[in-house]
């Protein structure tokens, strides 16, 4: 799908730069596989970081480069785990959520309110690769896109729970698996739309409003059909880096250092750049008359709280052998 972001950053030529085929002299080369396409600006970005990787000294030196081989149209997004976890391809950037169905530990992003950059200084960064390398033969190098939240998106002024958290009983809303339970719990009626077609269901009147993050809304031309934003966002991205296991055991000491030391800057360079991203995505929305509405008092700490217990308690019943190290890796919002 085309994305109007992608052109200020110039993938195309960044694309065709990692796209490049490594000879014997780079030594080791990591193919990479992306959930999306690389129009995509989260794809787009990581590409940017790749081919970064590739021209700094830590890489030269370490005889290491990435090589990105494409994204579903390779391998669809839901099969690339399995595809790297075999070593068809060695390094995959994509979404937790799409593989909690074998590492339901991933609930974990949605259920904290930490930065990468905070995950990576109290553990829980190691947390994650010892998890994934255990269940899924990778090795997770990090966390690199998160902090942008997700919204439910109205057509009409929502109404309030006598707590003050929103009543969506009567309301048609786009759901996905991630939304489901959570829009259940606020009394919404769950249709199922995917992605491309949320424009056509807000204009033809099949759903009353959209569940969605705070990005990619004026990509898909919602801003048209929704007047409110219910605020305070719930959640956050959960894009991670990973490596085959067998692969990562296999580099040298060099090779290890220069890629981690690589991604723990990549997150931080990336959590500023997403949070810049969503302010200018902000800016235009509130441009066309789309309204906050904001919570008020302890039904906003209420509201993000229950979002977050219908994660943690995928992982209790999930998970229990982890679920209180990563509950103090990965603490739910206060």
């Amino acid at each position: 799908m085309k994305r109007r972001i992608v052109a200020a950053l110039g993938s195309a030529a960044l694309v065709a730069s990692t796209l490049l085929p490594w000879s014997s002299a780079h030594g080791e080369t990591l193919r990479m596989v992306a959930n999306w396409s690389k129009s995509l600006w989260s794809t787009a970005r990581t590409l940017q970081w790749a081919d970064e990787f590739n021209k700094s000294d830590a890489a030269k030196k370490a005889n290491l480069q990435i090589q990105f081989v494409g994204g579903p149209e390779v391998t669809p997004a839901t099969e690339q785990l399995t595809a790297v976890r075999n070593g068809a391809f060695y390094m995959l950037f994509g979404a937790a959520g799409y593989y909690v169905g074998t590492v339901p530990e991933g609930f974990v992003f949605y259920g904290t309110g930490i930065t990468p950059m905070e995950a990576r200084k109290n553990g829980g960064i190691d947390l994650l690769a010892e998890i994934w390398t255990k269940k899924a033969n990778t090795h997770v190098l990090g966390w690199v896109a998160a902090g942008i939240g997700y919204h439910v998106w109205l057509a009409k002024e929502p109404k309030l729970k006598p707590d003050g958290t929103p009543d969506l009983a009567g309301l048609k809303v786009r759901s996905s698996g991630l939304y489901k339970p959570w829009l259940d719990a606020m009394g919404a009626t769950n249709v199922m739309v995917p992605a491309p077609d949320i424009y056509g269901a807000l204009e033809r009147g099949v759903v009353d409003g959209a569940a969605w993050p705070g990005l990619g809304i004026t990509d898909y031309g919602f801003e048209k059909f929704v007047k409110y934003r219910i605020d305070p966002a719930v959640w956050q991205f959960d894009n991670l880096l990973w490596i085959n296991a067998n692969k990562w055991r296999a580099l040298n000491k060099a090779q290890q250092s220069a890629l981690t030391e690589s991604v723990a800057k990549f997150e931080a360079d990336a959590h500023a750049y997403y949070a810049e991203l969503a302010k200018k995505e902000r800016v235009k929305v509130d441009a066309v008359g789309v309204k906050s509405y904001p919570l008020k008092g302890d039904a906003a700490a209420k509201f993000v709280a229950a979002a977050e217990a219908i994660q943690w308690n995928e992982i209790k019943t999930k998970s229990p052998e982890y679920y209180e190290r990563l509950r103090k890796a990965f603490p739910p919002t206060k």
